[in-house]
């Protein structure tokens, strides 16, 4: 299903953020900006929660990898989820990335990425054994240790209205350029009602 760069196109699996959720974020980002200057940040409207990143896929894959992730969507009930807590990957004290994870209800969401990985790997993708749901707040170029504001991250373990309705998940393009990606959804795939 991997292709060459150029050749076909770059999509992922996720779980759209709605707009004023990403806005609750905004705030986040903006007081980490001061510590980790040579950051790229997320910018509004591009957070997302990634269930199965595929990579450069061929054109004609596409229509396979959109039946294969809405075969998944119809055998799911909608959630809930709520975010909260500060982390990064792989440390705070030598991030790379910098994300906002989920307080409540991270094992459905982990249980959601196993069954979209398992009915992928059907198309010839690796399975990802090492998903931990998060939203990516910024990417660093430089890791700059962040452990000495762990006092003050901790006052994001709790996000006040940061409970985001889950009813879809949605196979997205994205395009690379100078100024950040853009996403494009290839198809929205609903739960069951």
């Amino acid at each position: 299903m991997a292709t060459t760069k150029g050749d076909g196109v770059r999509c992922f699996v996720a779980i759209e953020i709605p707009a004023p959720i990403q806005a609750l974020l905004k705030p986040i980002q903006t007081r980490l900006q001061s510590e980790a200057r040579k950051a790229s940040w997320t910018k509004p409207g591009n957070i997302h929660l990634t269930l199965k990143f595929l990579g450069d896929v061929h054109t004609e894959a596409v229509d396979a990898i959109n039946e294969a992730v809405q075969n998944v969507a119809v055998t799911q009930k909608p959630f809930s989820i709520e975010l909260g807590g500060i982390g990064a990957f792989p440390t705070l004290a030598r991030p790379r990335v910098i994300w906002v994870g989920v307080r409540h209800g991270a094992s459905t969401v982990s249980s959601l990425a196993k069954i979209v990985n398992r009915q992928l790997k059907h198309l010839g993708f690796p399975t990802d054994n090492r998903f931990h749901p998060h939203l990516t707040l910024g990417r660093l170029r430089t890791p700059v240790n962040l452990e000495p504001l762990k006092n003050v991250l901790h006052k994001y373990d709790t996000i006040d209205g940061a409970i985001v309705n889950v009813n879809e998940i949605i196979v997205m393009q994205s395009q690379l350029h100078p100024n950040g990606a853009i996403y494009t959804p290839l198809n929205v795939c609903q739960f069951s009602a």
